[in-house]
């Protein structure tokens, strides 16, 4: 071949390239894929805890007991506070627990116990989840060259160009005395 020939087709070479390089780099698709993913829990204890207000009520609701007396064939209702309520009420321990919240940021129990009037033990456990965003960007067009060794003592060189998974290769192929162009169809699994 002439090198007019060959200037030819390195220039379509270059052209293609150049074409394929800027076409893969504007065509994108994006896949989006949203997960859930529960993060590590958060558990502790809190003792010792002191109220940080005292209220006394206006209206006091203490346990009444009533009693029924019978003077000179007068019945008397007598009501008096039960004040072995009062102790009993004083004495038991007791137990709550509760989940504060579930919902989209994770899930929040509570468990405390109180006795003698006192908030005893607060223990909380968290367990965040945490909304997780992957953008995968795959290219729909990809260039790419190539060159190539015969056993037959020839050489190539060319270039290409991938649409999603099926390609189109043209190379230059000579054995420095026979030249031609080889065309190729290409498919990527």
């Amino acid at each position: 071949m002439k090198a007019k020939t060959i200037l030819i087709y390195a220039a379509l070479l270059l052209f293609g390239a150049v074409i394929g390089f800027f076409s893969g780099r504007k065509t994108i698709t994006e896949v989006v894929k949203t997960e859930v993913v529960k993060g590590e829990p958060v558990a502790n204890s809190v003792t010792g805890l002191q109220p940080s207000r005292e209220d006394v009520p206006d209206v006091p609701m203490l346990p009444i007991k009533t009693d029924t007396i019978y003077a000179d064939s007068v019945r008397y209702i007598v009501q008096s506070v039960d004040t072995a309520a009062i102790i009993r009420e004083y004495e038991l321990k007791r137990h709550y627990a509760a989940t504060l919240f579930d919902n989209q940021y994770g899930k929040l129990d509570i468990s405390l116990n109180t006795q003698y009037n006192r908030l005893g033990e607060l223990t909380y456990n968290f367990e965040p989840l945490y909304t997780v965003k992957t953008v995968e960007r795959k290219r729909v067009w990809v260039p790419f060259v190539s060159a190539s060794y015969s056993t037959l003592n020839k050489v190539g060189v060319g270039g290409g160009i991938f649409y999603n998974d099926i390609g189109l290769q043209i190379e230059y192929v000579t054995d420095f005395e026979v030249k031609g162009l080889n065309i190729g169809l290409l498919y990527k699994f």
